[in-house]
């Protein structure tokens, strides 16, 4: 992996698609709060199925790689939005326009869970590696864009127990499984570690044994920041990083950082500015300003972005789909070198205290 001078650009040439395997000498006595990850923003929307009106794939589609493609690429957490569409489980990306009336619901479709399961699955019988599902965003859009039911998230479980390496363990309880170490999940299997952000009223039931887990089982840090101003986003995220993340201050929660331009009104009729080309603008900022301010006390844990695994913009004239573009893991290169090179000098993290290292964190 090199940096020019400037560190205005990255590259590598590892090949790192079992990076986490690869990694285990240093990481395997880790905690999850201590090991930094890329990560994939509405990760089953690699694909645009037309939903409601003023949807296109400019203002829908988030991610240029399928499910497996960015397992590959070394995506190891995973933002996944499933809703019901014409009776069946598929991955989706809505937002609610707020009128007097009633809220109007604009977006679209993506993958179908059961390709993303098969997708998960075939990668899990190649490599031995942990992949984090977060499940958010659930809705009933056959039924007025409802949140689901106990009975339809039950459907869902049912639906996600065809992953085959699922992380079970029995009556977990509130154990928090942020502060488990990497050997705890990985060592000669997969594991696929599923927990859902459950509305006021849903249960996991009996599911809590059966490798589905709440957020209280994952505490996550996510706060995204909700514009289209490069300068601004970066701030935002790294001025959130220095406030919420000091290892040695014990201030320790799991922390996602999410690198998002967020498209606004004003947006929607540029294509150019579309979603995908919005995250090729910003890649470069986070492997050079925010690689910068990272410190052995307060670093990611997810680097979290939308076209994982492309740096170039992938939507131009005449913007009725996102064009053939280069993919490469540069992301993944810099998760290993925050592991290594800023978490691996505190330790706290990785278990060699100096004289000089602050305790208790």
């Amino acid at each position: 992996m090199s940096t020019d001078e400037a560190g205005q650009w990255w590259s590598n040439s590892g090949t790192y698609v079992d990076w986490m395997q690869q990694s285990m000498g240093s990481l395997a006595n880790r905690t999850l709060r201590h090991i930094c990850m890329p990560g994939s923003h509405d990760a089953g929307m690699s694909t645009f199925k037309p939903g409601t009106i003023g949807a296109s794939f400019a203002n829908t589609q988030t991610q240029y790689l399928d499910f497996y493609q960015q397992l590959m690429a070394g995506s190891r957490y995973f933002d996944l939005r499933p809703v019901l569409s014409n009776g069946q489980w598929v991955s989706g990306h809505y937002s609610a326009l707020e009128n007097d009336v009633q809220d109007i619901w604009v977006g679209g479709n993506g993958q179908a869970i059961s390709d993303i399961i098969r997708q998960i699955n075939d990668f899990t019988a190649k490599y031995q590696e942990l992949i984090i599902i977060n499940l958010s965003h659930t809705l009933d859009t056959d039924n007025q864009y409802r949140v689901l039911s106990q009975a339809q998230w039950n459907s869902l479980f049912d639906t996600l127990k065809g992953i085959d390496s699922r992380y079970t363990v029995p009556n977990p309880g509130n154990t928090d499984f942020t502060s488990k170490v990497l050997g705890d999940f990985i060592t000669d299997r997969a594991s696929v570690f599923v927990f859902a952000q459950l509305p006021s009223g849903i249960s996991l039931g009996t599911y809590s044994n059966q490798g589905f887990y709440s957020t209280t089982n994952f505490p996550f840090y996510d706060q995204y920041s909700d514009t289209n101003d490069r300068a601004r986003m970066k701030s935002d995220q790294l001025t959130k990083l220095a406030t919420n993340r000091d290892i040695s201050a014990r201030k320790d929660t799991f922390h996602v950082m999410s690198w998002l331009m967020t498209q606004q009104p004003e947006d929607v009729l540029l294509p150019e500015r579309a979603i995908l080309n919005l995250a090729a603008d910003a890649f470069d900022d986070l492997v050079s300003e925010a690689w910068n301010a990272f410190t052995p006390q307060s670093f990611p844990n997810v680097l979290f972005v939308d076209a994982l695994g492309v740096r170039d913009k992938s939507v131009v004239f005449p913007y009725d789909k996102a064009r053939s573009v280069a993919v490469n893991i540069d992301i993944t290169a810099l998760a290993i070198a925050v592991n290594n090179g800023m978490a691996g000098r505190n330790g706290a993290v990785t278990g060699r205290r100096g004289a000089n290292q602050k305790q208790g964190a």
